[in-house]
């Protein structure tokens, strides 16, 4: 980039402790967190309201650095094809250094949770345990079919619109529902069942495509390897 006369600017420092990607794998399931945040994902751990305001200021002004021409020197691409490839630009040259082209590719890890995740959702165990919940719920006065039904309810997402007594009214009723969830979860031991279902079948295509998925994980390995002795 420098080269080329640019600099691209860096990623933000993530404020406090990053929360698990798995904490909502099978929706809500924190007691505490949606009597606070509802179906709204909470904040890293130790960090403030004030924190995340400043950190979404410095996140603006990092991106209006991000000037097309700039783009384009990293990417290689103009305006909206520059997420499609990661082959061209200042990015591409580093992929390649690193031998990451080939992560550009839907990679074998990435098919192996997509299947698991697919088999999980058509298994009978999991429906039985998806009709329990939507029972559990309808008695508390929700109607859905199951959790991510819930959670994707557009009234908890449409930004802007109503009055301010009328978006308090449906944040609290998105407060009610989400605690309905998780206590419905609960219940019917939503995350043992669909946990034990998909580590199953999880385990079933590792075993199925053990080589492969090993050549991923060398892969990174020595993406890793390499990218250490680049910055020394």
């Amino acid at each position: 980039m420098k080269a080329k006369g640019y600099s691209w600017p860096a990623r933000l420092k993530r404020l406090g402790v990053a929360r698990s990607a798995n904490e909502r794998r099978y929706g809500v399931t924190d007691p505490e967190a949606v009597r606070v945040y509802g179906y709204h994902l909470a904040p890293p751990v130790g960090v403030t309201a004030e924190q995340l305001a400043e950190e979404a200021r410095q996140e603006k002004k990092r991106k209006a650095l991000m000037t097309d021409a700039v783009t384009k020197a990293y990417t290689g691409r103009d305006g909206a094809t520059t997420g499609t490839s990661l082959t061209g630009g200042c990015r591409g040259e580093a992929l390649k250094q690193l031998g990451l082209l080939r992560a550009e590719a839907l990679t074998a890890v990435d098919r192996a949770q997509q299947q698991g995740w697919k088999r999980t959702e058509a298994d009978r165990r999991a429906k039985a345990v998806n009709a329990k919940w939507s029972a559990c719920m309808k008695k508390a006065g929700h109607t859905y079919a199951d959790p991510h039904a819930a959670a994707g309810d557009p009234a908890w997402w449409t930004k802007g619109e109503g009055d301010s007594a009328a978006r308090t009214k449906t944040r609290a009723r998105e407060i009610a529902t989400a605690v309905a969830d998780v206590k419905c979860k609960q219940r019917v031991e939503y995350v043992t069942v669909w946990q034990s279902v998909e580590t199953t079948y999880q385990n079933e295509i590792i075993r199925a495509n053990k080589q492969e998925l090993e050549d991923v994980r060398q892969m990174w390995r020595n993406a890793l390897r390499k990218a250490a002795q680049v910055l020394r």
